[in-house]
């Protein structure tokens, strides 16, 4: 087993832990700061991230393991009934539909980029929560995934486009979520 393949089991088995404390979180305070339909789109654009990668033979494993978290995530989130839709959600979700005809018509590399930008678009519900109702405990969580981010995006075997592109992205958004969960309420 080589240094990349460490990084990059480290890096999903981070992510995945780190979605223990989310759900707990979720779970005991009914979902204050979280956006059910982030969760949702970033799960779908996820799955489209994990395609194109795979077929480029790309850095995704740590991308599993966030669609895995995402799709636990949403379920509670639907169950504790925080699932709201309006026309920025519809319109994200365009965007994952549009991710998957750039992909058929321009390629799976065209389609990681497509993917990368839509899941940070995706993400901005989930900002938007995250700054009216600023939490330091899920502030740290969201370090926990620069964290990880950060290691698949080192666990990348070349500075290619496939391999450190999505980590890289993700590992600044992790970080400005931290940043902006850690401020002071009012």
């Amino acid at each position: 087993m080589n240094h990349h393949t460490l990084l990059n089991a480290a890096s999903t088995i981070l992510a995945l832990a780190l979605f223990v404390p989310m759900f707990r979180r979720i779970r005991s305070e009914g979902g204050a700061g979280q956006s059910c339909v982030t969760w949702l789109l970033w799960a779908a654009l996820d799955l489209v991230l994990i395609g194109s990668l795979v077929e480029q033979r790309g850095n995704y494993w740590v991308i599993a393991g966030f669609m895995v978290g995402d799709l636990t995530l949403v379920a509670l989130l639907v169950k504790q009934r925080q699932f709201q839709w309006g026309r920025f959600e519809a319109t994200v979700l365009g965007m994952v539909g549009l991710c998957l005809v750039v992909w058929y018509a321009s390629g799976a590399r065209t389609a990681t980029i497509a993917a990368t930008a839509a899941a940070c678009i995706a993400g901005l519900p989930g900002l938007v929560a995250l700054a009216r109702e600023p939490d330091r405990p899920t502030a740290r969580i969201w370090l926990g995934y620069t964290a990880a981010n950060a290691l698949a995006f080192l666990g990348g075997t070349a500075m290619t486009l496939e391999q450190r592109l999505t980590p890289g992205t993700f590992t600044v958004y992790s970080l400005l979520m931290a940043i902006v969960g850690w401020r002071r309420r009012g």
